[in-house]
């Protein structure tokens, strides 16, 4: 039985109140449909601090103009297997919605092919953003620059911003393997959780506003900084981001988002790249089979699951059960309305 404190819910009910509220918030039926699938995609398959969690960050662009609810993205082809769009100041969901098939047709044809997103929004896991790419057969990776909320390994100002990275791959008799994760020690959403319950995070994933470590999740949201896991190799992988998701596509960097400490403004006009791999053309026939030799090795060798499947537990729960909501959390978004 579900404790007073918290409701359970369907997948349809948390993605018809996610649409409502995008609706009644200046966005478009076609961002409504895109965003609200997001959300309910969040909540069940994890992570949950991407899901109803994120909306009030949703609502905030939109209502105070910093993301554009009704943007009609326009794509550019400068030369075969490129899709550069500039995506309206809208959010990169619904260019990726848009251009996918488009993506996936094109590295079918050329073996490789990338989507370019900049002067666009991103709240929320990149392996939503993969997935479909590797149900099509393909191979895939992504990065994604966000508002400067990290320093660099030894740093001493926020530089890089959570710069996740996704990858894709298909494989035979289950649904593809996808993975996503922040170049921080912890994401931000992570942290931001953490503090509304004033729960401890991990040691070395921030510091406070004087540089201090610090375990206290209040005191890295109230001016402190996020930490790059493994240190200076974190710090390199976020270099990598920055320069490919921000700099390739002509977004912004992370530390040139000049209102980053505005509360709404999580989406940060992140500049995006998702690149698609066609393994019939790179490989040849038999793929698959040799990504099933990998995973069986890889089994044989740790009790861990394969990287990302852990969604997949999830994602069956809540399909049959629906999912627990925390009641004030869904007052909150409720009051959106």
């Amino acid at each position: 039985m579900v404790e007073e404190t918290h409701i359970q819910l369907t997948l349809k009910e948390i993605r018809e109140l996610a649409k409502k509220v995008f609706l009644a918030n200046t966005c478009s039926s076609e961002m409504a449909e895109v965003l609200s699938d997001v959300i309910m995609l969040c909540e069940r398959d994890g992570p949950a601090s991407h899901g109803l969690f994120s909306m009030y960050s949703y609502v905030g662009s939109l209502r105070n103009g910093i993301s554009n609810g009704k943007a009609t993205p326009v794509a550019e082809y400068p030369k075969p297997g490129v899709i550069r769009v500039d995506g309206d100041n809208g959010y990169n969901q619904l260019v990726i919605n848009k251009f996918t098939p488009e993506l996936v047709n094109a590295a079918s044809e050329t073996g490789i092919a990338t989507l370019a997103i900049r002067n666009s929004h991103h709240i929320g896991p990149l392996r939503q953003d993969l997935e479909p790419i590797a149900k099509a057969g393909l191979v895939a990776f992504s990065c994604v620059v966000s508002k400067a909320l990290m320093t660099s390994y030894k740093g001493n100002k926020k530089l890089f911003g959570t710069d996740p990275i996704a990858f894709a791959c298909p494989r035979k008799g289950k649904e593809p393997v996808v993975w996503d994760m922040s170049t921080s020690s912890m994401s931000f959403m992570e942290i931001e959780v953490a503090s509304t319950k004033k729960e401890q995070i991990q040691p070395d994933s921030a510091v406070d506003k004087y540089g201090n470590p610090t375990l206290d999740s209040v005191a890295a949201m109230d001016g402190g900084m996020l930490l790059p896991f493994a240190k200076h190799k974190g710090s390199a992988i976020a270099f990598m981001v920055e320069l490919m998701a921000a700099g390739l596509t002509g977004g912004r960097f992370a530390f040139e988002n000049s209102i980053s400490d505005d509360p709404d403004f999580a989406g940060a006009n992140r500049g995006q790249t998702i690149i698609a791999m066609d393994p019939d053309i790179i490989h040849g026939p038999g793929f698959v089979d040799r990504v099933s030799e990998f995973l069986d090795a890889y089994l044989e060798s740790t009790p861990e699951r394969i990287p990302g499947d852990g969604r997949l537990k999830r994602r069956q729960k809540a399909i049959s059960d629906g999912v627990i909501v925390d009641r004030e959390l869904l007052k909150t978004v409720q009051g959106f309305l």
